[in-house]
């Protein structure tokens, strides 16, 4: 029997602290290779799935339908799926203004598991609020009465003074809600772009929006829009956008602005559409324009200043607002 002493002690414990030391290390490697297969497991799928691409094209085309004439950039920049399945992704926003997109912000995705806690946020240097322009409503559908429509201060005097070496951006209402055929007509004989015309899309009859006004003018505070159609390819790696309305673009923007609306309602969830891409009533709103058809009641446009001064004379026109100037961008017919 060995005899039990200090030497002895001191032996155990050195070999005890080894053991302990060794099978701590082998687990804390055990730990790292588990979370390096895990966060490679995460990537991979995300990459395969192309969960990225596809919540990058639907907040750009949510985008195009909410705001007008702000729209996100075909490249985006995105950050690795963080260990709880959280995606950051981000891309440039522009503005048409002329023939040129001008920079005008980021918008920067964040998309969790939980889709009630996914969200956008945007950063527009300068610009207190995302939507600039409001458009008024012609007549109010729960009981006819027409309505006006008030002007920005000085926008035809405005375009008067600007240099004719010039581009802007323009907003306005119409006298009457129309289809988008007919004020691409209306607008023909002008030599500009039709960038997004605000819808009428069952507000007041299919649901109560948030809006404001007064005793004789009415406005909803978040409309959604028909612009140029936005497509993609079937796994979201390649897509492409239609820049402006005209008499051969409207119908197809149309087809796929139903179309987009269709594919979110049947495959995903309401929280997806209405929280995380902010299109409330989205089910409403496509039922109305499936059997009502597409009603319009304005427009932004853009195109040379004294191009736009022109429709001063324009019997449909009212409620104008100025928006961005820029210097000469416009092709020469």
């Amino acid at each position: 029997m060995t005899e039990w002493n200090k030497e002895l002690e001191r032996r155990i414990l050195k070999k005890s602290r080894f053991t302990l030391t060794f099978r701590i290390l082998r687990l804390l490697l055990l730990v790292v290779l588990v979370y390096g297969l895990y966060m490679m497991a995460l990537n991979i799928i995300s990459d395969r799935m192309n969960i990225a691409k596809e919540h990058d094209f639907y907040t750009k085309l949510a985008l195009d339908w909410k705001v007008p004439n702000l729209r996100g950039s075909f490249k985006y920049e995105e950050e690795n799926v963080t260990p709880f399945g959280t995606q950051k992704l981000s891309y440039p926003l522009f503005k048409r203004v002329g023939k040129s997109d001008i920079a005008v912000g980021k918008a920067t995705i964040t998309k969790r598991i939980s889709t009630s806690n996914s969200y956008v946020e945007y950063d527009l240097p300068g610009k207190d609020l995302l939507a600039e322009f409001s458009f008024s409503y012609p007549e109010d559908p729960r009981n006819g009465k027409k309505l006006e429509a008030y002007s920005e201060a000085n926008v035809w005097e405005t375009l008067e003074m600007l240099h004719e070496g010039t581009v802007a951006e323009l907003a306005f209402s119409t006298d009457r809600f129309m289809s988008p055929e007919n004020l691409v007509k209306d607008l023909e004989p002008y030599d500009i772009d039709i960038l997004w015309m605000p819808l009428h899309s069952g507000e007041f009859e299919e649901f109560d929006p948030s809006w404001g006004g007064s005793n004789d003018s009415l406005s909803v505070n978040n409309p959604i829009g028909l612009t140029g159609g936005r497509t993609a390819s079937e796994n979201f790696l390649a897509d492409s956008l239609t820049y402006s309305l005209n008499q051969t673009s409207v119908e197809e923007s149309k087809k796929v602005m139903l179309q987009h609306m269709e594919t979110l309602l049947s495959e995903k969830p309401s929280s997806y559409y209405d929280d995380f891409l902010g299109l409330g009533y989205l089910n409403e709103r496509h039922n109305y324009i499936k059997n009502k058809g597409f009603i319009v009641y304005g427009a932004v446009v853009t195109g040379p200043v004294k191009e736009l001064l022109k429709l001063k004379d324009e019997e449909t026109v009212r409620g104008e607002q100025l928006g961005e100037v820029e210097l000469w961008n416009w092709e020469v017919e």
